[in-house]
């Protein structure tokens, strides 16, 4: 498993708050700790997706 640090303003669903993938955000540094080629549930499209895809509805983590 190979985390990144990645942009949490990024249109990605890894900084979705509908994206069930293990991450871990950090606010204070608006940050989040993930590996974007791993699979997580969609809660809008009820099915698994990878962390760098992308979507129509897009909630941004605060």
């Amino acid at each position: 498993m190979s985390q990144e640090m990645k942009e949490a303003g990024k249109r990605a669903c890894y900084a979705c708050i509908q994206w069930d993938g293990q991450r871990s955000y950090y606010a204070d540094k608006q940050i989040i700790k993930v590996d974007p080629g791993k699979e997580g549930l969609c809660r809008v499209s009820h099915k698994k997706v990878r962390g760098s895809s992308q979507c129509e509805s897009f909630y941004a983590l605060r």
